[in-house]
């Protein structure tokens, strides 16, 4: 699997790639061919009959014809830490300068299905500009199953002018986004955790991720390589990762998350933060306070086997896509790494799983 660059972006029309053709049979949808049949991925991608396949390693790809660089992509991509909006915010922000400065985003985070499965997907559509030619690009982020894939659709044009190419190609283009397969994967083998004795799965590797993160059974995993991630509902899903962020305090830590996710939501607001230690506001780092809410003392607060006096609690709302989300994050330090634990729920589901949430913190060994 290979991390994704905002270079992949214009990968098929700006790189000569080799042709390759799959040997796949069975039924193949009216109007498509098969483009990429990955048994070990776990995939079928169809692209638009007549199109030119141009497959490059385990990227999946098609272009209208040789002379005609209007492309579709397909690739699978490591899982995001953080959230799939930020995400996106992240690969514009490491485009080069030269089309950077020509962005436009017209379609931003919108829900949308993807092929045969119901996992998340996302799509943004923006403009671009490149070697003077005006790109038009849509890229579709799915969450299936633990793992993160890729679709690109790269054309010329106004997005929203009928007489774009863009705009010419969208309906063969959505034919094959409805047409994908994902499939069982051939080298699948079935996940067997280890409990503990009240029947929570054992689902982190602590020489892998650093902890030992015990979760209900009914929580439906999605992520367990390196860091957690896992649904409890459509409305509710929990994290737990090393800090991302290094060489700086906790409080820090928790201002550039406020930050990051305030540019991508509305009212944004803090709720609670809460230490274990006595809050004296005379405290120099207390001075230059920047949250909307003076930090309270609460002996209770508990992260795993942390040391209470490293550990710090910050709830808090936001606004996006019309949708209120109430967090409650939980972050510690040991000797040699930080450790974010956050919970994310609709506002009117948070309650109901916070009691269990609770108990799923303290359950945390760190090692």
């Amino acid at each position: 699997m290979k991390k994704f660059t905002a270079l992949l972006l214009i990968l098929v029309i700006i790189t000569p790639m080799l042709f390759s053709c799959s040997n796949s049979e069975g039924d193949v949808p009216e109007g498509l061919r098969i483009c990429f049949d990955n048994p070990a991925g776990g995939y079928v991608f169809y692209a638009p009959e007549g199109w030119t396949v141009i497959n490059s390693g385990d990227i999946g790809a098609a272009k209208v014809s040789r002379i005609n660089d209007t492309s579709i992509t397909f690739t699978e991509i490591e899982m995001p830490e953080v959230s799939v909006a930020e995400y996106f915010e992240k690969s514009l922000s490491d485009l080069p300068e030269v089309i950077y400065s020509t962005l436009n985003v017209v379609v931003k985070d919108k829900e949308c299905s993807f092929g045969n499965k119901s996992g998340d997907a996302y799509k943004y559509v923006y403009t671009y500009k490149y070697n003077e030619k005006n790109y038009a690009c849509m890229q579709i982020i799915i969450i299936q199953d633990g793992r993160a894939f890729l679709f690109t659709y790269t054309s010329h044009g106004d997005v929203m002018s009928d007489s774009s190419d863009y705009q010419r190609y969208l309906p063969q283009v959505q034919t094959a986004i409805d047409a994908f397969k994902f499939v069982e994967r051939s080298d699948k083998t079935p996940i067997v955790f280890e409990k503990d004795e009240e029947g929570y799965n054992l689902v982190s590797d602590i020489a892998i991720c650093g902890f030992s993160l015990y979760l209900p059974e009914e929580y439906a995993l999605i992520y367990n390589d390196g860091f957690v991630r896992a649904k409890i509902s459509g409305g509710a899903n929990i994290t737990l990762t090393k800090a991302t962020e290094t060489n700086i305090g906790i409080l820090d830590y928790l201002k550039n998350r406020k930050d990051a996710l305030s540019s991508l939501s509305t009212d944004f607001t803090d709720i609670k933060i809460a230490l274990a230690t006595e809050v004296d506001p005379e405290r120099e780092v207390f001075k230059n306070w920047k949250f909307d809410v003076m930090a309270v003392q609460d002996e209770e607060i508990l992260f795993g086997n942390l040391n209470k006096n490293s550990i710090i609690s910050y709830e808090y709302k936001y606004t996006y896509n019309e949708k209120v989300y109430h967090v409650y994050q939980i972050m510690g330090v040991d000797d040699r790494n930080g450790y974010v634990f956050t919970y994310t729920a609709l506002d009117g589901e948070y309650d109901t799983h916070l009691e269990e949430i609770m108990k799923i913190i303290g359950k945390v060994t760190f090692g």
